[in-house]
């Protein structure tokens, strides 16, 4: 059973070895769209392709992005990895709830980190929700690949939905769409001289990011709606 609305996304992956393994076990539980942001040694990798074995056509056909922000720009709902609670305001999903949380109509795609210390919390920002797997509350290290089989086996058997009516009545804004919006935004924000001290600019924007992705399903027409308030406040004519 091949699921196309998932990617699996790695972030700045640091050994070969870990890519193959986790393009095995996407390939083991039916997932196909293998996304990698900045890979510590580069592309191709031929470690990665040794480990992959019988998924070396995922491998072949892997995705490289110099950013997340690339990565995920035609998906509509992200999902970011950890292992541990960070000090950001989103809603937390358990990776034995993650099939039914998920709605595989919408194009989605889950983050994994650095092996050595997974995610930053600015890369959080591009998430809708955190995922977590459950392990022992005192050792929640896990080595990426195994972190990936984990969440692939808790996904297969997901349905990859293809009805037109369903994914045409609501269709979710792209992160790309959503990055415009911020555009938009942030320069309205600073003609107004919202960001009145420059050196909070990248935090309060940050937060600003942070609050929009937690919106769980923000669809297309309701993004046009948002960028037309905005523009209205922002007329001085009006």
């Amino acid at each position: 059973m091949i699921n196309n609305n998932i990617a699996i996304i790695l972030v700045a992956p640091q050994l070969g070895e870990n890519i193959g393994a986790s393009a095995r076990a996407m390939k083991n539980f039916g997932l196909r769209d293998l996304r990698i942001v900045a890979p510590r040694d580069g592309w191709p990798n031929k470690k990665a392709e040794s480990m992959s074995v019988g998924a070396i056509d995922i491998i072949n056909q892997a995705k490289i992005f110099s950013s997340i922000e690339d990565a995920v720009s035609d998906l509509s709902f992200i999902y970011a990895t950890t292992g541990v609670v960070r000090a950001i305001n989103k809603n937390y999903v358990l990776s034995r709830n993650l099939k039914q949380e998920i709605d595989s109509n919408y194009s989605i795609g889950i983050m994994f980190g650095r092996e050595n210390c997974g995610l930053n919390n600015h890369e959080m920002i591009y998430a809708n929700k955190i995922l977590v797997i459950d392990t022992d509350k005192n050792f929640t290290s896990l080595n990426i690949a195994h972190a990936v089989s984990i969440v692939c086996y808790e996904l297969f058997g997901v349905k990859s939905q293809k009805r037109g009516d369903l994914n045409n009545a609501h269709k979710l804004a792209t992160q790309a769409e959503l990055n415009y919006f911020y555009s938009h935004l942030f320069c309205k924000l600073e003609e107004k001289n919202f960001f009145r001290v420059p050196e909070k600019k990248e935090h309060m924007t940050n937060k600003i990011r942070n609050l929009f992705s937690k919106i769980d399903k923000l669809s297309q027409v309701e993004l046009q709606i948002l960028r037309g308030i905005i523009t209205v406040l922002s007329d001085d004519k009006n």
